[in-house]
Parts: C-alpha cells; structure tokens; sequence
C-alpha cells in the first residue's frame, strides 16, 4: 500500500509538471486555466469545527451574512443560500450582503431571480433586509444603477445604518470618480458610530488568481486608514482570504459563494482558501467576531477585532 501510494504521489505530480510547462507553452488565457487547475492545491483548509451559537450572556447585537460572486446561481447558489439559512438559526440576520457580480456574465437583469433571489430565498424569507454592490459583471450593460434598483438600493454607492455600525457599500468599478470618494470622506467624517465597515467588489489586498486591485487601492485605502475604518470586505477573487491587519485595517476576500478558484500568499496575507464559504460579521458590545463558513456549516477562520 505504501508502494502504490507513492506511485499516486508521483503521478500527480509529474502531472503537474507537465500542466506547468504547458502553461508557458499555450500561454495567455489557457495557460491561465491550466495554471490555476495546478495550483488548485491550495484548496480546504486543514481543519474545521462546527459553527456554534454566542452564549446566552454574550449575544451579539448584530449579525450580518455575507456573500460574493453569486452570479453563477445554481445549485452551488442554493446551498451557499441553505447554509446561511441555517446558520441563521431562529433569529434571522440583520443583514445579507452581497459583494457584486451578482449576474455573470454581463449583468442581464432578467437574471437576477434566477441569480439572487431564487437561491437565497431561504434567507430573504425569513425578513432578512438584503445589501449589494456592483461587481465588474455587473455594469457591461451599462444597467448598473438599474440593478442597484432592484437590488433595493440607493444608488451605486450607499451607506446603511446598523445600530452602532454603518456599512459602506462602494462601487469599485468607478474609483476614479471624484464624488464617490467626496461622498466618502464626508459619510466617515461624520459617521458617530463605533464600528465602520466598508464594501466593494475589488479588493485593494489580495494574494489569489487576479491579485490586488491597485486602483481600488489609490483610490480608497487611504481614506480608509484616515477614519478608521476597522474592516473592509470585497470579492471578485472567487476565495476567501483575510489580510493581517494593514495600518489599523483588516482586509477579508469573499467570492466563493457558487465558484472557486486558486488562491496565493503574500506578505499581507494572513489566510487564504479556495472553498465555497460565506462569511459571517458579528457585532458585540466591545467587539466584531468574523467567521469563515462552509457549506456545510463548518467554520474554517474565525477571528476579532476590538
């Protein structure tokens, strides 16, 4: 048995090998599939648990779900939407937010049942007000402000009050726009709430197959660092990944609620996984608890800010 297993080991990576040299051969767009399949290795984590209820005395005051990149829909959809569902538990998040590309591939807005609101119906039925942005998908239409409206939204870029939290909802694919980052500023100016968090679709930290998004990065980080924003979460790279904390700010990736695809390190990272997850914010009275989840119900990061 120890034989056979290590002829498997061999195989596989001579495999690999080969799916690596090819990348450099084909190149372009292939080489870019094949290289990702290599390096899909990079995939679960090593360990789980189960995701258990706060205790009775330490309740948070709210909990939002979050979701990215749903815009395949399907059956991967109907169970990101089942898990949060049942996460939920008896009392229904605050919130669902999702982080753009909520239609591929070009954003067609006779989709969105089909994309959105079907499979997370199992959430939106039990009250759950839901949030979005826009993704790069989202607006090859040019209908962006349109989906916003069916979505729910004000406009395409938005700020909601949650008790003593406000969520920034931002649109990435605009980030050179000199109102958006004036509306910004003037909403974290006068924010009086103890908890910032922030939303948009590129993520100006990430280690996976498009890496970070620069634009995104000039655009807002600073702006972010300025009003001490505490947590900023995105999409786009279909995996989770969650930065060390960066000049007071912690990074979260989010974008494997229907697909994945491989993910990387760098010096910022501090987790990274390719598995199809949502993620969930809980805000306490001297705390956030952010836990990475599974389809299955199983957490696979959790961490806290203070």
């Amino acid at each position: 048995m120890v034989i056979i297993g290590q002829r498997r080991r061999r195989m596989k990576l001579a495999i690999a090998v080969v799916l690596l040299a090819l990348t450099g051969v084909l190149g372009g767009l292939y080489g870019r599939q094949i290289g990702s399949f290599v390096t899909h290795v990079r995939g679960s984590p090593t360990s789980t648990r189960p995701l258990v209820a706060f205790p009775a005395d330490d309740q948070p005051v709210l909990r939002m779900a979050v979701a990215g990149d749903v815009g395949d829909g399907g059956s991967r959809a109907e169970r990101t939407g089942t898990a949060i569902a049942e996460a939920a538990g008896r009392e229904p998040y605050d919130a669902l937010l999702l982080l753009g590309d909520n239609v591929y591939p070009d954003g067609d807005l006779e989709l969105l049942d089909d994309r959105v609101f079907r499979p997370f119906a199992p959430v939106l039925s039990l009250g759950t007000p839901l949030l979005a942005i826009l993704g790069n998908h989202d607006v090859k239409r040019g209908e962006g402000v349109a989906m916003m409206e069916r979505l729910g939204m004000p406009g395409r870029w938005w700020a909601e009050t949650l008790g003593d939290v406000v969520v920034i909802g931002l649109d990435s694919t605009r980030p050179d726009d000199p109102d958006q980052r004036e509306w910004l500023v003037s909403t974290l100016e006068t924010s009086e709430a103890r908890w910032n968090i922030v939303a948009l679709h590129h993520p100006p930290y990430s280690s996976g197959y498009q890496g970070s998004s620069l634009d995104a990065r000039a655009a807002f980080a600073a702006i972010f660092e300025r009003f001490d924003v505490q947590l900023v979460l995105s999409g786009h790279e279909h995996d989770y990944e969650r930065s060390k904390p960066i000049n007071g700010v912690t990074y979260v990736v989010s974008g494997g609620a229907t697909d994945t695809r491989r993910t990387g390190r760098e010096p910022f990272t501090a987790v990274a996984v390719s598995w199809h997850h949502f993620v969930e914010v809980n805000v306490l009275d001297d705390r956030v608890v952010v836990r990475a989840v599974n389809q299955d119900g199983r957490v696979f990061d959790q961490f806290t800010l203070r």
